[in-house]
């Protein structure tokens, strides 16, 4: 748990708490130690009291959204002991996508524009520090302008160091996820060695509506 709070918030819980939880009391003002805390979290600006917790046999992380009142924590605990608390995924601020050629995706909105979205989805799965990642936008822009007239097809990208989803596990960087409408359950992966003539030629096979794709001109 991070704070700066005093430890009299936690002296309402029952004594039985701690003897399940381990309790670590964290100084928001101490960049050195608090940071790497709220990184994990995806909240780095905070400067308000932070409740959090870890299930390191799971590999999750929850977070306690509402105010850090005596009764809240008490009631976040309990239920993260009976194994009711909802897992906390980091997400960036939901952007404003109009009139942007390539969608900006967050975690907050993957289920609604990706997973939901009855259209095909390319998903560009990037980090800020990836070498090969501004080549692979680049190529990605090229291909959304190629197929702007290509209605039930959506290009899109999203930072997988400031955005989680339990549905979006990714080990390299970029990756390339395409997500056919009807079957988003099962994502096509497609290689970022690829020119962008050879992976036009790989959306085009992948595409329903096959009458509406434009001609090779890239």
């Amino acid at each position: 748990m991070i704070s700066k709070i005093s430890f009299s918030l936690f002296k309402r819980l029952p004594e039985s708490s701690y003897r399940k939880i381990m309790f670590v009391y964290i100084d928001i003002a101490d960049e050195n130690q608090a940071k790497p805390f709220l990184t994990l979290l995806g909240i780095e600006d905070s400067e308000n009291t932070v409740v959090s917790a870890f299930d390191n046999r799971m590999s999750s992380k929850y977070l306690l959204e509402s105010n850090p009142t005596p009764s809240n924590i008490e009631e976040f605990c309990s239920r993260l002991l009976h194994g009711t608390l909802s897992p906390y995924f980091k997400s960036q601020p939901i952007p404003d996508n109009k009139e942007k050629i390539l969608q900006v995706i967050v975690g907050k909105t993957l289920d609604d524009l990706v997973l939901s979205s009855p259209k095909n989805v390319l998903l560009e799965v990037y980090t800020p520090w990836c070498i090969n990642c501004e080549t692979t936008t680049k190529q990605i822009e090229k291909l959304a302008k190629h197929f702007m007239g290509v209605d039930n097809l959506v290009f899109a990208r999203i930072d997988a160091s400031a955005n989680e989803h339990p549905k979006l596990q990714v080990d390299d960087y970029p990756t390339l996820l395409f997500y056919p409408a009807g079957d988003k359950a099962n994502p096509v992966k497609l290689s970022t060695k690829s020119t962008s003539k050879d992976l036009a030629t790989v959306i085009k096979s992948l595409l329903r509506a096959k009458k509406d794709v434009p001609k090779d001109e890239l």
